[in-house]
């Protein structure tokens, strides 16, 4: 059987008006889906993928790649701020092409049948590699979904929820990411001291084992860290160097030093056996010290990014972060003693948080003269995240008043009032706060580094631009929905009809 899986676009929507640097620096190599097309045509089916973020198309043109392909059946994954397009996309292949289609990715994993929209005839919790060739088998099959877990389905007028997929433990035997499935030369970031070059995407980990009221992946990898062994991680970077000529990895656990041991064993098996790479990951900022970064650096580290989220400790405290702000300051320094890069985001809008917590949190990393760029977002409470919850309940002065799942973007005001101010206020916030936060000579040259001067100029334009219209009475432009522009759909063509919430 043949599958065409999808990457649905998603820079339109969640990076607001921020979408051209969020296109240009943050377009990974789907390495979810790559891992579903490796794992079936393990075990005897056929799967190719199409990124639209990357490589967009026409709704006629993608009809038409999916036709030569001779797909049997598609699958899409989507978060939760595009799950709108995902919809809408659905509708416009379903009406076109009249196949089955399978829907995947955080947004279906925590709301299940309560999202489960008449577009799609298949869902795919967590994580999708059993489930999706148990489901491909059946089709060729008996087609009995019931006993297939992790499935969610049609069964006439009735949507039927299986019993949850337990989460795969055994890490190593699934197959390489199918890296053959796309262009991997497509996806280049900016490396530090190399400008711009392709990268790999790996993972040692999956699952997370921190209570951060704002983070959903403990619901979609798990609560628990389970591990690849640091050989198999290296049979990997050796296996893409060779066969692709990429020497840069983007580690994507979402605390990549969570396990000592692991990661230094990963770095060992790097020196050992001589590989000649740099690569990058995030973590917390009390999870290094001098010792492991000694390691790390001798194996290819060369940019470590720490979420700082706030600077006052009793915001921290009721995001459940567990962290000293000041490890921030005590990282940055260490990691510029070893000439490693280092990056930290900021979030506002968080439990607890004032317009004076705010500010106080951009002074906090103005202050750091190592950290040479610091995004702010504002605080999405995704569903099923205990933000949500308290958000939904009115707690800590948060105030749910948006459940439109296209608003839900880091860039375009949100969808909360936070200690009365409204997403109106929070954008133009936002913005003091990220020239708070770069009003050094320092850091404005760093800004220059790391994102070029041109660049660098288009977003100060665009934020320009923002309080002019505002001055001039007209609504800030930050906050018009892609909902509302359909700017992604329009440009594959498809006419969207209602598909909000």
């Amino acid at each position: 059987m043949k599958i065409i899986l999808i990457q649905t676009p998603w820079s339109g929507s969640s990076a607001g008006s921020f979408k051209r640097v969020a296109k240009k620096y943050a377009s990974y190599p789907p390495i979810g889906l790559m891992y579903l097309a490796a794992y079936l045509e393990q075990h005897g089916h056929r799967a190719n993928i199409l990124d639209l973020e990357v490589n967009p198309l026409y709704v006629d043109e993608l009809c038409a790649v999916i036709r030569k392909n001779g797909a049997d059946i598609i699958g899409i994954t989507t978060s939760t701020p595009v799950f709108h397009i995902a919809r809408a996309l659905a509708k416009a292949l379903k009406e076109k092409l009249g196949l089955p289609i399978v829907v995947g990715g955080p947004h279906i994993t925590v709301l299940k049948d309560k999202t489960f929209s008449e577009e799609f005839d298949f869902g795919v919790a967590n994580e999708g590699e059993y489930t999706l060739r148990e489901l491909m088998d059946e089709m060729e099959g008996n087609k009995n979904y019931s006993k297939i877990a992790g499935l969610i389905y049609r069964d006439g007028a009735e949507v039927k929820v299986n019993q949850p997929r337990p989460f795969i433990q055994d890490l190593d035997s699934l197959p390489f990411p199918a890296r053959d499935k796309i262009d991997p030369h497509q996806y280049a970031f900016e490396v530090p001291g190399k400008g711009f070059l392709p990268v790999m995407t790996t993972e040692l980990t999956r699952g997370c084992p921190f209570s951060c009221v704002f983070c959903s992946e403990p619901m979609n990898t798990g609560r628990k860290l389970r591990s690849r062994s640091a050989k198999n991680v290296v049979d990997e970077i050796v296996d893409v160097q060779a066969k692709f000529g990429i020497h840069h990895v983007f580690m994507l656990d979402s605390t990549l030093t969570a396990n000592r041991k692991l990661i230094e064993a990963f770095c060992h098996e790097l020196i050992d056996r001589n590989v000649n790479i740099t690569f990058e990951g995030q973590t917390r900022a009390n999870l290094i010290d001098e010792q492991l970064i000694t390691l790390m650096k001798k194996a290819g580290l060369n940019r470590l990014n720490f979420g700082l989220e706030s600077s006052d400790k009793k915001v921290l405290a009721l995001m459940k972060k567990n962290i000293d702000p000041e490890s921030i300051r005590s990282a940055f320094r260490l990691c510029k003693r070893f000439h490693i890069s280092a990056l930290c985001g900021s979030m506002m809008g968080n439990p607890g948080d004032t317009r004076d917590t705010i500010l106080a949190t951009a002074r906090f990393v103005r202050s750091i003269p190592e950290i040479r760029y610091s995004p702010v977002a504002i605080a999405v409470p995704y569903p099923g995240t205990e933000l949500h919850l308290m958000a939904q309940n009115h707690m800590h002065g948060l105030k749910l008043i948006e459940s439109d799942y296209s608003y839900y973007s880091r860039y375009a005001g949100g969808v909360m009032e936070v200690d009365g101010m409204k997403p109106s206020d929070l954008v133009k916030l936002q913005r003091r706060a990220l020239i708070i936060s770069h009003a050094t000579p320092r850091k404005i040259i760093g800004l220059i580094q790391h994102f070029g001067f041109f660049v660098l100029v288009g977003m100060i334009l665009q934020m320009a631009k923002s309080e002019i219209m505002i001055l001039a009475g007209k609504r800030d432009p930050n906050l018009n929905s892609i909902e509302h522009e359909n700017t992604t759909l329009k440009n594959m063509g498809i006419n969207t009809g209602s598909f909000r919430k």
